[in-house]
């Protein structure tokens, strides 16, 4: 008799193609999903003085919960429809095509800042012949990225140094955790500082070694099934448990003359889960 002290998903969903005798693909995948966090800026004062973002306890991300096409509330947009770069899932909940999947890594990191300011200033800064992408920006539905801090305080994304603040800021205090569709299975993975970014970043901030191998390992594997299997469905839950707060110094006058103030900063966070896809050939 076999008897294997460690046997990992990919193994048992191997076995399981191969004692049925069925001719099966492997590919190794990686699949992707975003969401956002809001800050709220509250305590604004005049131009120079110190203002507080805050990231309000109870927020819920659901990532992998939406396909491409489909309509999701992603940073100030309320109906966004998801694109390619927010997840690579043409069905939410599900694998791409008929497959079964051995998660076998995964990681999490901001994919950009996007920034909303006062809307009735908003109004009378905006030239009427200024670039909608750009006004667009001004709204949060858009990524401003502004590494020497023109119109952007400087405090909120660090991005000259690859320090992204907010999101180290919110890390410690987001669980995280897998739910299946059935019942019984859901993975408490703990604190999103748990998970290195699988990226770039600078050594001084980042979680672990700042590589595109460094990911957070599950040597065991979880199975996310075909649809109409067991365990078909899976999203990935994560609630920010805690308040935090950052304080930040306001642009005093940016550019060429006085900026409206912030009124909210959205993080976009993406998850990444890789590992072994299974498929019979033919299967979409």
């Amino acid at each position: 008799m076999d008897n294997q002290l460690f046997q990992s998903k990919r193994t048992e969903l191997i076995n399981s193609y191969a004692k049925n005798n069925v001719p099966f693909l492997a590919t190794t995948r990686g699949l992707h999903s975003v969401r956002s966090i809001r800050f709220d800026a509250v305590n604004i004062q005049a131009a120079g003085a110190v203002s507080y973002l805050v990231a309000r306890r109870g927020q819920i991300l659901n990532f992998f919960n939406y396909g491409i096409n489909e309509s999701i509330e992603l940073s100030a947009d309320g109906a966004h429809r998801a694109t390619e770069s927010d997840t690579n899932l043409t069905k939410g909940f599900s694998t791409t095509a008929a497959s079964d999947m051995s998660i076998e890594w995964i990681t999490m990191g901001p994919r950009a800042i996007k920034n909303q300011y006062r809307a009735n200033s908003l109004t009378s800064f905006v030239a009427a012949n200024i670039d909608p992408v750009v006004s667009n920006a001004l709204q949060g539905t858009v990524a401003l990225v502004d590494p020497f801090a023109n119109v952007v305080p400087a405090e909120v994304s660090a991005s000259a140094t690859l320090e992204h603040t907010l999101y180290q800021a919110i890390a410690p205090h987001m669980t995280c955790k897998f739910e299946w569709d059935n019942a019984d299975r859901t993975e408490k993975m703990g604190t999103v500082d748990q998970f290195v970014q699988g990226s770039g970043a600078s050594y001084l901030r980042s979680n672990g070694e700042p590589s595109v191998n460094n990911r957070f390992r599950i040597p065991e594997g979880f199975l996310w099934a075909r649809e109409g299997q067991p365990a078909g469905q899976m999203q990935v839950v994560c609630a920010l448990a805690d308040d935090v707060v950052i304080p930040y110094s306001q642009v005093a006058a940016p550019l060429d003359g006085s900026f409206p103030a912030l009124t909210a900063v959205y993080v976009e966070l993406v998850l990444r889960v890789g590992g072994m896809i299974l498929r019979v050939p033919g299967s979409n």
